[in-house]
């Protein structure tokens, strides 16, 4: 489903990614952890294209992703970008919502503008969805009339309403009050249960334990370790990974 070769992102003088490599197979559940600022959320945004890269490739289902180093990229890099973006959905550490719009409103949009469903059609998936994730009844509210988790739950269903064929998220439970962390997860359970293929980037090691088929380990903008969570948590196999692990674990 996603194939990452050869991956160097540069930030002005920062080489942050030197060379990544990475298979994501359809189904497959792939978590990323680490510390903060090792390179997750960029690399996410690599995979989706919001983010330019300046060697490598990213394959997501046969489309290519190429480098690009120039400002404006070519017409057929922008339509690459723009039909990875159909094919995968995101959500973010922020919920990104737009404010003067409902629960429902926020859904809808997307589906309406860019995949020209029609209203009432829209209207009936975005329900439907609202329902997959708990949040019918606020399908008429703000965001700032949500909580947060209500919020992340919102934000899901409105990439889910676009029919990705893999999901990302990017510490989708980061920006949560602790009681509010389990309802989202909960969300991302049961999509994983029902065979979305997800890349997630968590803190949460326990969800990360439970849920994933491969565990990566991030570091300095490098994978440092990658295998299995029984392997990863219990016999890993780098200093830098048990030093990770030491660290968060003790929180």
């Amino acid at each position: 489903m996603i194939t990452i070769r050869g991956l160097h992102k540069y930030y002005g003088e920062n080489h942050l990614f030197r060379g990544i490599d990475l298979d994501v197979e359809k189904g497959q559940v792939v978590v990323l952890i680490g510390p903060s600022g090792s390179g997750k959320s960029t690399f996410l945004r690599c995979v989706n294209g919001l983010e330019y890269f300046q060697d490598g490739e990213v394959t997501v289902n046969g489309i290519k992703l190429h480098s690009i180093n120039r400002k404006r990229p070519a017409r057929a890099d922008r339509e690459a970008m723009r039909q990875v973006r159909l094919k995968v959905g995101m959500v973010f550490q922020q919920f990104n919502l737009f404010p003067h719009m409902t629960a429902l409103e926020n859904i809808i949009e997307a589906p309406m503008r860019v995949l020209k469903v029609e209203k009432n059609t829209a209207i009936n998936t975005a329900l439907a969805l609202l329902r997959r994730v708990n949040v019918e009844h606020k399908a008429e509210s703000y965001p700032d009339e949500l909580s947060g988790g209500e919020q992340q739950r919102v934000a899901i269903a409105r990439a889910l309403a676009m029919k990705p064929e893999a999901m990302l998220f990017d510490e989708p439970t980061s920006s949560l009050d602790p009681e509010m962390v389990g309802e989202v997860l909960s969300v991302i359970r049961d999509l994983v249960n029902d065979g979305m293929t997800t890349v997630i980037a968590t803190h949460v090691m326990e969800f990360a334990r439970e849920v994933a088929d491969t565990v990566v380990v991030f570091d300095k903008g490098e994978i440092v370790e990658t295998g299995p969570p029984e392997e990863i948590f219990n016999t890993p196999k780098t200093d830098r990974t048990r030093a990770f692990l030491s660290r968060i674990l003790k929180r």
